[in-house]
């Protein structure tokens, strides 16, 4: 029985330290902007260090490069919505060797699109400038959002206000062309007419056809769309990912048909996950 006791304990204590090399890093809660936060999602590193059985990260003896790193966007429509709606991102990101900072961004009506694509360059000015202190790379940022936080990231690189960053992921959004879509749609709806309202000159000041018709210089995206709206939404992103590839920019489009608005996010990093492996494959292309 002793010999047996000493066998689980050796288990136990096996499995303890399995969990400790998976151990995430979690900074929660940092004001990058009066009155915005941020949560930072680092990955366990070589050099961390184990302390009264709580396992902490050494951040200035990683031996290697720093970590990439992902700035998310959460969706909500513009008008609510939270950084903690991350899904199982931080999992699956940190597992695989990236930093993900999830940031929040003032709503609608509080601010407009316009202060909301404000806060979002704010928030990667202050990764660019303070990310190497939680072993992420400066030089190599990438943004990602969904729903809202996917117009918001497109926008963002449009308007050539994000600075240098690697790449560029919109998961599932319709509102590259406000214009299009309520000639598509008949009306805008909600929640468009609640962030876009019902001026025709805001709709095109807010969408990132405006900027990238007349621009250049674009980082690589890869759009993901769902079959949500079916024809519409695939036709709006499409029709965007074409635009940027002829003002010279790397485009791809993920033909997401099988998944729905909701489920194209929640099933990221799932195992087989085929939305999950396109996303791997660009990242690390991007990233390198």
């Amino acid at each position: 029985m002793r010999a047996l006791g000493r066998f689980g304990a050796g288990i136990f204590l096996l499995i303890l330290l399995s969990f400790a090399a998976r151990a995430v890093e979690l900074h929660e809660g940092i004001t990058y902007r009066s009155g915005l936060k941020l949560d930072i999602h680092a990955p366990d590193r070589p050099g961390r260090t184990a302390q009264a059985g709580v396992v902490r990260m050494n951040l200035f003896s990683f031996g290697g490069r720093r970590a990439p790193v992902v700035i998310y966007a959460h969706g909500g429509g513009w008008v609510k919505g939270s950084r903690k709606k991350v899904y199982s991102l931080p999992e699956w990101l940190t597992a695989r060797g990236y930093v993900l900072v999830a940031i929040d961004y003032r709503k609608v009506p509080q601010t407009t699109i316009d202060g909301q694509v404000n806060d979002l360059s704010a928030a990667i000015s202050w990764v660019r400038s303070n990310i190497s202190r939680y072993g992420g790379d400066p030089s190599r940022i990438v943004l990602m959002g969904h729903s809202a936080g996917a117009h918001l990231v497109a926008m963002a690189a449009a308007r050539n206000v994000a600075g240098s960053v690697r790449g560029v992921i919109p998961n599932d959004v319709q509102a590259y062309d406000m214009v299009a879509y309520a000639g598509m749609r008949g009306s805008l709806g909600y929640p468009y007419i609640n962030a876009f309202g019902s001026d025709p000159n805001d709709w095109v000041r807010w969408s990132p056809v405006t900027y990238a018709r007349r621009g250049s210089g674009f980082p690589p995206h890869l759009f993901l769309h769902s079959g949500s709206n079916g024809a519409r939404r695939k036709a709006l992103t499409n029709g965007y990912a074409n635009l940027l590839k002829a003002r010279g920019a790397r485009a791809a489009v993920f033909d997401g048909g099988r998944y729905t608005h909701g489920s194209i996010a929640r099933k990221l990093g799932q195992p087989g996950d085929p939305a999950t492996a396109t996303i791997e494959r660009f990242l690390a292309q991007v990233t390198r």
